[in-house]
């Protein structure tokens, strides 16, 4: 069924004249006539009786026809108007980044934002930051936070948000970063034997002796959840991950100094339709400073 024809019915319908329907369409009458001939045999129904000088007729069964085209014809022009909207703006935005940003940074912006992109949906993967880049391109997103500014085939990488990383100790634990003694006397916990903050800040950095026990973790927030609840334990980590245990007293927050910053990067693709809204997520260590 080709939408042309059920525009010549409708047209029809409302006017049963060949001729001028012919020239509406830019049509010749023979080749209108013959449409329409098409089409009643691909309907299997008689959609007009010709009444010689008076044009045609419409038959009951064109006018329900017209009025069920009408539905599908309005449907099928604002579907296409979308898409040709959204070749400019995409309604999709797909964006991976590691667990505890994603949910303590970027929803809770993404929730006051939302009002002012109603047409666009927000996809949000979660990953360990050392694999965001290879889900990044792997998955096809068209967004990722990256612990490291690197260089991507087709994405531009810049600057996103700062974080400030200090110890994190149970609210009953004192823990002073210049006195090497209250270091030790913690139980320390990690996220991972891979990517331990415990030692690159306190090892390395503090020149503390290495701990004798720890606890080992994939997700941080079991890290502060343990930490909160179990006394004398203490952890390393960016202070929005945190922030509501902060604010619940259950945890204290010591920084590491001026030195304890890291960088994350968004990487976002070259020529991405939704300009507006990349500068708007550039801005996010702006909203939290």
């Amino acid at each position: 069924m080709e939408l042309l024809n059920l525009r010549i019915l409708q047209g029809l319908v409302q006017d049963p004249h060949l001729s001028r329907t012919a020239n509406r369409f830019k049509l010749t009458q023979s080749a209108l006539s013959k449409r329409l001939q098409n089409l009643e045999q691909e309907l299997g129904v008689k959609l007009f009786d010709r009444r010689g000088p008076r044009g045609l007729e419409a038959t009951s069964a064109a006018r329900e026809i017209a009025q069920v085209s009408e539905q599908v014809l309005v449907a099928w022009d604002a579907g296409l108007q979308r898409v040709r909207r959204h070749q400019d703006e995409p309604a999709h935005f797909g964006i991976v980044g590691p667990q505890i940003f994603m949910r303590e940074i970027l929803l809770p912006w993404w929730n006051g934002t939302t009002a002012a992109y109603p047409e666009l949906s927000l996809e949000v993967h979660i990953s360990a930051l050392s694999r965001v880049s290879f889900e990044l391109v792997q998955a096809g997103m068209d967004a990722g936070i990256l612990e490291h500014r690197e260089e991507l085939t087709d994405f531009i990488c810049k600057p996103i948000y700062s974080e400030t990383w200090g110890i994190v100790s149970h609210a009953k634990t004192k823990v002073d970063p210049e006195r090497s003694a209250s270091l030790l006397k913690p139980q320390w916990c990690t996220l991972s034997s891979q990517t331990n903050p415990v030692d690159e800040w306190l090892v390395r950095r503090q020149k503390m002796p290495p701990p004798v026990y720890r606890l080992y973790w994939n997700d941080l927030t079991a890290i502060v959840n343990f930490v909160a609840e179990t006394p004398n334990t203490a952890t390393v980590l960016p202070l929005h991950a945190c922030q509501a245990m902060l604010s619940e007293g259950r945890v204290n927050f010591t920084s590491l100094g001026k030195d304890a910053h890291r960088t994350l990067y968004l990487a976002y693709r070259q020529n991405h339709p939704h300009k507006k809204f990349i500068q708007e997520l550039l801005k996010l260590g702006e909203a939290h400073s």
